[in-house]
């Protein structure tokens, strides 16, 4: 639960940063990049710590891959990459 309420903190951050990225801006998208960076750092050392016995398993690849779409976003704003509105598969958010 705690990781889908990041997740859409995660991309309600990246959706409202459409628009031309001002200095302030892109400090806390470089901040926010290099914490996924972080995050998924953690996750990699969840995953290894996984008790195989457990009732409930945590769905660790595909909380990588919607960590990691994420932060490619996040480094495509950062690097001036735009792109003509396109699909993006979605984010899961379902972990479990």
């Amino acid at each position: 639960m705690r990781y889908r309420a990041l997740l859409g903190i995660i991309s309600a951050t990246i959706a409202t940063s459409t628009h031309a990225v001002t200095d302030q801006e892109r400090t806390i998208l470089e901040r926010l990049h290099s914490e996924l960076a972080i995050i998924s750092s953690i996750v990699k050392q969840a995953e290894q710590s996984v008790n195989q016995n457990d009732r409930q398993q945590v769905d660790y690849m595909q909380l990588k891959a919607d960590l990691e779409r994420i932060q490619e976003g996040v480094g495509d704003i950062l690097s001036n990459q735009r792109r003509e509105p396109r699909s993006l598969p979605s984010i899961s958010g379902e972990y479990r």
